[in-house]
């Protein structure tokens, strides 16, 4: 024990709450914690000569006449505090014990400058707290915010907080319902590590307040993959599992300010794993790639509360996957509406109406390929151009792939014998990894990343004067027999067309879907909708023409490879 002049009962009641013995742990005892600033501390940062435990924070006489028997100065300074778009709550200033807390913490108030003494303690390792996480400064908007009330209303308006009536015991709101450093941090304690009330393995005080949807049966929260071969080197814990929370976020000097996230650029956050060291998915080098979804050439544009229907184009990970919610990639060849990857997404329903949770997959893709319109730079101009593919898509146009509905058609008799007609195709059985599972190799599944243009999973020239082969037209070919394509059993002139003319299938054929929406004088059947930079209006009429006639049957007029063709039919009327 210490030995003080004073026996103050109140005082006294503190000597003994600072020098209580752990029953399993020595760091329960305050003078075997860096709070102990006295010559016998035991962190860097102590006195050169003072014996005294508690008297760097308390004294039972000449203090400020602040509980707890406070004995420093009270800082001055105003705050910089955290913000977010994401925030319901409204701290304010730090009161109460945070304001305690950050007159050692803030780094403007000398450690060994208490109110019972006329002369500062001295310290060897520098009167100040040293530069580090733990000297928060002035600028505590990359902190957990703190001083505000954690009321029922809160927890009702947020959804994702925990009701106060709920929290653990020993997570504690103040006197006034306010949740301060100390709901957090017990300043006597470090039983738990950076003097935590509960351990932060496995998420424990974090889920404490923050009940994530979808948060039990997250990837992130249930992965025992090890972090040993990251690159962060902030991690406390082994695992992925144990980390949890930690394993995105940091509590304190955050990088990305707001939603206190480890790295500024919120995809840094994601690629820190998914860069093959600790994740089995390889993301990052799926990035570097020809064609890509490269959320790196985007900064300080995404928001989580966007609209659903993102109106300024970028890309960020969480655009489409929720990382509370994330499940394991399931590989199949089946078509499945969704993938557990993009668990409890945002998205943007066939008909135009902003989802909280997308129930197919094409849901996600149109926040950015719907309404926004977001037009890929290679892309053939067209006789009927929009680059919205939630119209394109839908069931009321001309003509679509069966992305969200499926057809009836008995026009199309080349596809593959695993295709039975009425399948449902998913936006990934185009746009996917050309390295992944669909083209089969063994990289992860999904459109991160390919080397092959608009982040297909296969090759699709759409240059004019290439010859057919396999490989040129392997997207194509994928879904529909090539052998049925060269023996004209759909249209008599495929094989005049693109093996004897070298045209390519897109000189033609819109493969998303033509929209009635978009005037055009020509019928868009069969996917008809012209490259304008291949196929052109004849001379004279300029005229620009597809006519269907029925089945395997119809009329072009058009110029194509310098021959005109008016009014030209094919088909039963028009067999060659």
């Amino acid at each position: 024990m210490i030995a003080h002049r004073c026996a103050n009962p109140v005082f006294m009641w503190w000597i003994a709450l600072c020098t209580i013995t752990a029953v399993s742990d020595a760091q329960d005892r305050v003078s075997d914690t860096v709070h102990n600033l006295s010559v016998s501390g035991p962190g860097s940062v102590r006195a050169i000569a003072e014996q005294q435990v508690c008297v760097f924070c308390h004294a039972s006489h000449t203090a400020g006449g602040i509980r707890p028997l406070w004995n420093r100065e009270m800082p001055l300074s105003s705050y910089k505090i955290y913000q977010s778009s994401t925030l319901d709550a409204k701290p304010g200033q730090p009161t109460g014990s945070s304001k305690l807390c950050l007159s050692c913490h803030d780094g403007t108030i000398a450690l060994g400058s208490v109110l019972n003494r006329s002369d500062q303690i001295r310290m060897s390792g520098g009167d100040f707290l040293p530069a580090g996480l733990t000297n928060l400064g002035t600028d505590l908007s990359d902190d957990h915010p703190i001083s505000f009330h954690y009321t029922s209303g809160l927890s009702a308006s947020d959804r994702q907080l925990a009701y106060p009536a709920n929290l653990p015991q020993e997570v504690r709101l103040d006197a006034t319902g306010q949740l301060q450093c100390t709901t957090c941090h017990d300043p006597h304690s470090n039983r738990f590590e950076r003097f935590l009330v509960l351990s932060g393995q496995f998420g424990e005080l974090c889920t404490a307040c923050h009940v994530m949807q979808g948060w039990e049966s997250c990837a992130h929260r249930t992965a025992g993959a090890s972090v040993a071969g990251s690159r962060e080197t902030d991690w406390p814990h082994a695992t992925v599992a144990e980390n949890a929370c930690r394993s995105c976020h940091r509590s304190h000097t955050a990088g990305g300010k707001e939603r206190l996230l480890i790295f500024e650029q919120e995809e840094e956050n994601c690629l820190q794993c998914h860069d093959g060291t600790v994740a089995r998915t390889d993301i990052l080098s799926q990035l570097d790639k020809r064609s890509a979804h490269d959320p790196r050439r985007y900064l300080d544009i995404h928001d989580p509360v966007e609209s659903a229907a993102v109106m300024q184009a970028h890309v960020e990970c969480a655009d489409c996957h929720n990382p509370h919610a994330v499940g394991p990639a399931y590989r199949s060849v089946a078509y499945m509406p969704i993938g557990e990857t993009l668990a409890l997404t945002r998205g943007v329903a066939a008909g135009g109406a902003a989802i909280d949770r997308a129930q197919y997959e094409y849901e996600v893709c149109f926040r950015c390929h719907g309404d926004s319109a977001v037009r890929s730079r290679r892309a053939p101009s067209r006789q009927s151009q929009t680059a919205n593919l939630r119209l394109r898509f839908s069931p009321s146009s001309e003509s679509y792939h069966p992305v969200v509905l499926s057809t009836t058609s008995r026009d199309t008799v080349s596809l593959a014998p695993n295709l039975a007609p009425g399948s449902l195709i998913a936006c990934t059985d185009c746009h996917s990894n050309d390295d992944g599972p669909g083209a089969g190799g063994g990289g992860p599944p999904g459109p991160h990343g390919s080397n092959f243009d608009f982040l297909l999973e296969r090759n699709y020239t759409v240059r004019d004067d290439n010859s057919e082969s396999e490989y040129e037209y392997a997207m194509c070919y994928k879904c529909h027999q090539r052998s049925s394509i060269l023996s004209d059993q759909s249209f008599p002139f495929h094989v005049l067309h693109i093996v004897d003319q070298r045209s390519p299938c897109s000189a033609c054929h819109d493969p998303h879907g033509v929209t009635g929406t978009v005037p055009s004088p020509s019928d868009h059947t069969h996917l008809i909708n012209f490259d304008l930079q291949i196929v052109r209006p004849v001379t004279g009429t300029r005229r620009l023409v597809f006519r269907d006639l029925g089945q395997f049957t119809g009329s072009c007029t058009l110029q194509c490879h310098g021959r005109e063709h008016v009014d030209e039919t094919y088909g039963q009327f028009g067999m060659p």
